[in-house]
């Protein structure tokens, strides 16, 4: 089912907007602040956000500009809600970071076809982007990214960690429930890491069980700090139908080039498992 975040500071805006899109078929989010709904586009990856131009922190436009600093930015349409119309308003309105916008006394039918149009064309970027399971970012799109924040942190001289991450006897999970219940528990480790990342992080499912997470602007004891919150959070997480689950962890730090920065968290992540898995490990070897 596709998902619908209405940002706006007024109760009943959001209900009459909930009811309407509810009775459409969406599930609906919302927030009543701009810090909020920057927090449920982070941990919820709606689809679409219905975003009040005017907000008790914030302009719906800063909510755009905070948004596009994020690996997220591309993978949700966002349509202004404004009682400002004109051809002048739309085009400063696009250009303020929103894909789309409405008035407020708009027909229903009206914002719906909008919705629709922005719908097909997300769908189309995250098919690009998102592993289908986990709604982590995918592989390819890592490799892509990791050049560019490589790239950036080296001519800047930033600071830019990796973390590598993989479930615990997994297969047994598998091999004990079923691959019905083992891919239930890979949503609910997607979910966990997008919770815990921050907006300018990036969550990816590496393959199978295997995850990573590139932590821009980010030194040891911060990506350390994160692994260990990540490993005591899937410890004391319930996924449904099984036993407890772990996860052990890996961490490294840019130092020279893409490559030797994926061995050494493949590597951290290896000393890990070997050490009783459940824990994170640097490794300097």
């Amino acid at each position: 089912m596709e998902r619908i975040l209405i940002v706006d500071d007024n109760p009943e805006t959001r209900a009459m907007l909930r009811r309407d899109l509810t009775q459409a078929g969406y599930e609906v989010f919302e927030a009543e602040n701009g810090k909020m709904a920057l927090e449920k586009i982070k941990n919820d990856l709606p689809e679409v956000v219905l975003l009040q131009m005017m907000l008790p922190d914030m302009t719906g436009f800063q909510v755009c500009h905070q948004l596009l600093s994020t690996p997220q930015s591309d993978l949700v349409y966002i349509i202004m809600l404004t009682s400002v119309a004109g051809i002048d308003y739309k085009s400063w309105n696009l250009d303020k970071g929103a894909d789309d916008y409405v008035t407020k006394l708009s027909d229903l039918q009206v914002l719906l076809a909008r919705i629709r149009a922005g719908l097909d064309i997300v769908k189309k970027k995250r098919e690009a982007v998102l592993d289908p399971l986990t709604k982590l970012y995918s592989k390819d799109f890592f490799n892509t990214h990791l050049a560019q924040e490589v790239s950036k942190a080296q001519r800047y001289q930033r600071q830019l960690a990796l973390i590598m991450g993989d479930l615990d006897h997994f297969n047994r999970i598998n091999e004990t429930y079923g691959h019905a219940v083992g891919d239930a528990v890979l949503v609910e480790i997607g979910k966990i890491l997008r919770i815990h990342c921050r907006r300018s992080d990036l969550p990816v499912r590496w393959g199978g069980e295997e995850f990573a997470i590139l932590l821009p602007e980010t030194d040891l004891m911060g990506s350390m700090m994160l692994a260990e919150r990540l490993c005591k959070a899937i410890e004391a997480h319930h996924f449904e139908g099984i036993d407890q689950l772990t996860a052990s962890f890996g961490v490294a730090i840019l130092t020279r080039n893409r490559q030797e920065f994926i061995e050494r968290a493949e590597l951290s992540l290896s000393e890990a498992k070997k050490n009783g898995r459940n824990r994170v490990v640097f490794t300097n070897k």
